[in-house]
């Protein structure tokens, strides 16, 4: 008579380390680290969300100074929206046309050119979504800050 041992690896709980038994899919040791490691998934996400809000909204601000009432587009250096603190990797849409892609923040577009200069200009597709409506947003929909 052959008998075959079956190796198992000790699981151990995410959140204290102490062995786990039970299921093979189990992960936390109880529902307290079950609860205290989403609790922590939360926190950090929303501190996440929150963050990025705050640049986009600093993004939009600086476009904002940039336009004036009387024209649908202008034009400046990279590296002038760079040094009032403008983050080129924020943003909350992407439009593509034939020859360049627009990057949208709220109620404005604007794309790169191959000089390093950004053309900024009124998105008159979309609706107009300013950072403060998009709080409003937030506290009537809390699921869009995730």
């Amino acid at each position: 008579m052959c008998k075959t041992a079956i190796y198992q690896k000790e699981r151990r709980c995410l959140v204290c380390e102490k062995s786990i038994h039970g299921r093979s899919d189990k992960i936390f040791c109880g529902i307290n680290c079950k609860n205290h490691y989403h609790s922590e998934v939360r926190k950090i996400t929303k501190t996440i969300s929150a963050e990025t809000v705050k640049i986009i909204n600093k993004n939009w601000a600086i476009l904002t100074s940039m336009m004036t009432k009387d024209y649908n587009q202008v034009t400046v250096k990279k590296l002038t929206l760079q040094r009032l603190g403008f983050d080129f990797g924020a943003i909350t849409s992407v439009h593509s046309n034939h020859s360049f892609i627009n990057f949208g923040i709220y109620n404005y577009i604007y794309y790169i050119t191959k000089y390093d200069k950004v053309v900024i200009m009124r998105n008159k597709e979309e609706s107009i979504i300013t950072p403060f409506l998009f709080k409003r947003m937030l506290k009537q929909f809390p699921i869009l800050a995730i």
